[in-house]
């Protein structure tokens, strides 16, 4: 068992009774029964960062609930054998009496409750609602708790009824009282995994420990096999992309999705598609330092896994960023940043190129069949990324190759190798040149059979659009030094 930790503030402190204790290697794992009063303060503390999964309420964490109101009825007490419970994990602990354990969670992105989110978010949702009613008010409603983030803020919210109902809890008279109104007293227990440096004394062992629990994590959450770009987030190669997006427009960042299930619209896998426009322009890419072949332009639109693939390839090289802490990564290079500031600007590039689509097009577009399919009986239309008001739907083939064509605006400054925008892209978008690509773009389309996927899936769609891009920044630019 590990010795005492020097430490400057109290941690959590749980009890696991009975506890068990296995060593294999570095990592020591305690199995044991945590009472239901004690993950209040579990849930106080941390967060679901560790977790790559996002918890949210539905059938799974119903049927949960379901189990703790069964057993909370009867004299069996069967809910630790119904549930999974919760794997937690500190590198920084200390052993108590009476199997009591201190944790501190210095790096929450991976150390904190790594599996069994959906536990914890069932119980303290559950929590939350006893609590509710031992203090005489509304019991919180399923939307208001839908997700965890939500969940959280309904839980600092109401933290004086917790307080209250965790005074009731401390004493007989206390639990009488609750029991009398057909309240719980929280008296079943949790089963618990917690996994701790098998020697905190070594810097070796502990820095072992920290390695190993990434893929802990992963390999206890295969049962929903996490997406490609969960793991990405959480090994911190979008954190660079999600900072720049927060300084550009945190009301856009906070619809981003960066793992699975944290409620956000906009999947963190399509601005990684999106950012091989500048990124296909760095010398990694298309100079001597190569590191990944650049995704061909149609795989922007329908091969996003593969953009997401090459993507983290990229990121994970040692050039490009750096370890930071035993399983987190910290971008680096300066051209890979100026091609990510870059990528801040396209989601809204591609929304105002959606809207100008449709006045743009030679023909009648409204009679595209593609398009007509898209209607709805409202006549109301959004933008994809900022939900900005569109005349008509236009399907997305039609869109990623003038999207992509704008990559023909990008430069790379020769000192400072950073990319930048040859000219402003906004006020390119709105000049009679860029409408005229679009016009001649028109012809791809008719040749394409109207078909947004031929469109959006053809090497010739994004070859056109982009020479025509470049003759018309070519004008641009002669007419600039008349």
């Amino acid at each position: 068992m590990a010795t005492s930790v020097n430490q400057t503030e109290h941690g959590i402190i749980i009890r696991l009774k009975p506890c068990a204790s296995q060593v294999v290697g570095d990592i020591e794992r305690l199995v044991g029964l945590m009472p239901a009063r004690d993950i209040i303060g579990l849930i106080d503390r941390v967060s679901l960062e560790a977790n790559p999964r996002e918890s949210k309420l539905g059938p799974v964490t119903e049927a949960i609930q379901e189990s703790i109101i069964e057993d909370e009825g009867s004299a069996d007490k069967l809910f630790p054998f119904k549930s999974k419970g919760i794997l937690v994990a500190s590198a920084n602990y200390r052993t108590l009496d009476r199997g009591r354990f201190e944790l501190w969670f210095t790096d929450k992105k991976t150390e904190g409750i790594l599996d069994g989110g959906h536990n914890t978010l069932a119980i303290g949702a559950y929590i939350l609602g006893q609590a509710a009613l031992a203090a005489g008010a509304s019991v919180p409603t399923r939307r208001s708790i839908a997700i965890w983030e939500k969940f959280k803020e309904e839980w600092e919210s109401r933290r004086e009824q917790l307080d209250a109902y965790q005074l009731y809890l401390r004493t007989e008279e206390g639990k009488k009282s609750l029991s009398d109104r057909q309240i719980s007293i929280l008296d079943f227990k949790i089963p618990v995994e917690l996994l701790v440096p098998a020697r905190i004394d070594d810097e070796l062992c502990v820095d072992s420990f920290k390695r190993s629990l990434l893929s802990i994590c992963d390999a206890r959450n295969n049962n929903v096999q996490l997406t490609d770009d969960t793991k990405a987030n959480q090994e911190g190669l979008f954190d660079a992309m999600r900072n720049l997006f927060q300084e550009r427009d945190p009301e856009f960042e906070a619809q981003i999705s960066w793992k699975t299930n944290d409620g956000g619209r906009i999947r963190s896998r399509d601005l990684a598609a999106l950012a091989w426009i500048p990124l296909s322009k760095t010398t990694y890419v298309i100079g001597n330092d190569k590191i990944v072949e650049a995704p061909a332009p149609t795989q922007i639109y329908s091969g996003k896994a593969r953009c997401l693939d090459k993507y983290i390839d990229l990121m994970r090289d040692g050039r490009i960023t750096s370890e930071v802490g035993a399983t987190q990564r910290e971008l680096k290079d300066t051209q890979v940043l100026s091609a990510l500031k870059l990528t801040t600007d396209i989601p809204r590039l591609f929304d105002l190129i959606y809207q100008m689509v449709p006045s743009n097009y030679k023909g009648n577009f409204g009679n595209i069949s593609a398009v007509r399919r898209m209607g709805n009986n409202s006549g109301v239309y959004k933008t994809p990324f900022y939900e900005l008001p569109a005349d008509r739907p236009v399907p997305d083939g039609f869109v990623y190759p003038l999207v992509n064509s704008l990559r023909a605006l990008i430069e790379l400054d020769e000192e400072t190798q950073e990319l930048y925008w040859g000219t402003d892209p906004f006020e390119f978008i709105k000049t009679p040149e860029f409408g005229n690509a679009i016009t001649l773009f028109s012809g791809v389309i008719q040749q394409s059979d109207y078909d947004p996927q031929k469109v959006g899936k053809g090497a010739m769609s994004y070859s056109s659009a982009e020479q025509s891009v470049e003759l018309a920044y070519f004008k641009l630019k002669m007419m600039s030094h008349i």
